[in-house]
């Protein structure tokens, strides 16, 4: 595909995905201001008696085993499907930003690595039956550079992840670039999640604010990788 028949889809797509992450900062955010202004105090403390009964501080559990609870169950959705933006608005609502982040990140991370390895073990001739095209330039330039093509992925605001993943694995790339680009490519629009869930919830809208800059230094960060790998020779993959 050349710059110029690709340049507008992508442009496009790049501005639809941005309307979306708008729609939900606004929701958050008029969340936040519901909660800090059109609540009584009675109804705020029903939601953080419910904020703790999650992170397992009513149950007699602890912490850990609700984070550990929260991870597994966060890997399980996002292996099956679910969307890890929502998994990473969740652990914001449930434990705040700085461990939802970090809960979120770890879910993320291990339904991306499920995935993989199902595609690798299982799909990978359904994947190539299906995608046999695209699969190829695909193979070709993650085996070249795995980090920096799986990165590029993970970047993009709202790419199939799902698929991502399958066709990581059966592309047969190796696993530790794969997971660790995922890992990075990740963080932003995790903390982007987070801060919106935790914001809301908590009728902070300081942190709704903080989330749009994160949404902002996400797309920094993909700018300046098109600089890097021009966009002539990124395949289309969504």
């Amino acid at each position: 595909m050349t710059k110029e028949a690709e340049g507008p889809v992508s442009r496009n797509r790049l501005g639809r995905d941005l309307f979306t992450l708008l729609i939900a900062g606004i929701f958050f955010f008029g969340l936040a201001l519901l909660i800090r202004y059109g609540l009584a105090g009675e109804n705020r403390q029903w939601l953080n008696d419910l904020r703790q009964w999650l992170q397992g501080s009513e149950l007699g559990s602890g912490l850990w085993s609700s984070s550990i609870v929260f991870v597994a169950l966060g890997a399980a959705a996002i292996s099956v499907g679910v969307p890890r933006l929502w998994v990473s608005g969740a652990a914001g609502v449930i434990y705040g930003l700085v461990l939802g982040s970090i809960l979120a990140l770890v879910s993320s991370t291990i339904g991306a690595a499920i995935l993989f390895f199902l595609g690798r073990r299982i799909l990978a001739g359904l994947v190539e039956r299906r995608f046999s095209g695209k699969t190829a330039v695909w193979r070709a330039r993650f085996r070249a550079d795995a980090f920096w093509w799986v990165l590029y992925c993970r970047l993009f605001p709202m790419s199939n992840a799902t698929f991502t993943s399958l066709l990581c694995g059966a592309c047969q790339i190796p696993a530790t670039p794969y997971l660790l680009a995922s890992f990075v490519g990740f963080v932003p629009l995790t903390l982007v999640f987070a801060a919106f869930g935790s914001g809301g919830i908590k009728g902070d809208t300081g942190q709704i604010i903080l989330g749009f800059g994160f949404l902002v230094a996400a797309m920094t960060l993909r700018y300046l990788f098109k600089i890097i790998r021009p966009a002539a020779q990124v395949p289309d993959v969504r």
